[in-house]
C-alpha cells in the first residue's frame, strides 16, 4: 500500500512552511551577509585613510621635456602643516627606463598645499618626469 497524500491545506514535518511562526533558516543567512556587506560599506565609506590630516601626497601635474639631458617637472605636496617633506622626482626614457632623478626638500611652512617645480638632469632624453614619492623629513 502507498501511503495517502495529506488533504490540501494541511501542514507537513517537512518544507518551508514546516514551523509555523518561525523564520526560516534562509532568512537569517540572508539577513547576517546584507548585515556584513552594509557594514564593510559604511567601514570604506567613513574610515577612508585618503582623508587623514596626517597623510602626505604628491601629484604629478606637468612636464616639460627642455633638452636631451633636461626635464622640468611641476608637482603638487599636499602634507600636514610645519611637516618638511623630501620628494623624489624622476625622469624616464620610452622604456620607462629612469635616465635621471633629483631629490627635493620642501621646508615648513606656506600652506597645506604647495606647487613645485624641478629641474631635472638626465643621462639620455627622457620622454616623461613625475615625482614618485614624498616621505617626511627628520627636522
Amino acid at each position: 500500500m502507498s501511503p495517502t497524500p495529506p488533504p490540501p491545506g494541511t501542514r507537513t514535518s517537512s518544507g518551508p512552511t514546516a514551523r509555523p511562526g518561525r523564520p526560516s533558516r534562509w532568512w537569517g543567512v540572508t539577513g547576517g551577509i546584507v548585515a556584513v556587506l552594509v557594514a564593510i560599506v559604511v567601514i570604506v565609506l567613513f574610515a577612508n585613510p585618503a582623508d587623514s590630516p596626517d597623510r602626505i601626497t604628491a601629484v604629478t601635474v606637468a612636464y616639460k621635456v627642455e633638452s636631451a639631458s633636461l626635464v622640468t617637472v611641476g608637482f603638487d605636496v599636499t602634507r600636514p602643516p610645519g611637516q618638511p617633506v623630501t620628494c623624489t622626482v624622476t625622469a624616464q626614457d620610452g622604456t620607462f627606463a629612469s635616465v635621471g632623478s633629483a631629490q627635493v626638500v620642501i621646508p615648513t611652512g606656506g600652506e597645506r598645499t604647495t606647487h613645485h617645480e624641478v629641474s631635472v638632469r638626465t643621462a639620455s632624453k627622457a620622454v616623461t618626469g613625475n615625482v614618485t614619492d614624498c616621505v617626511r623629513t627628520t627636522p
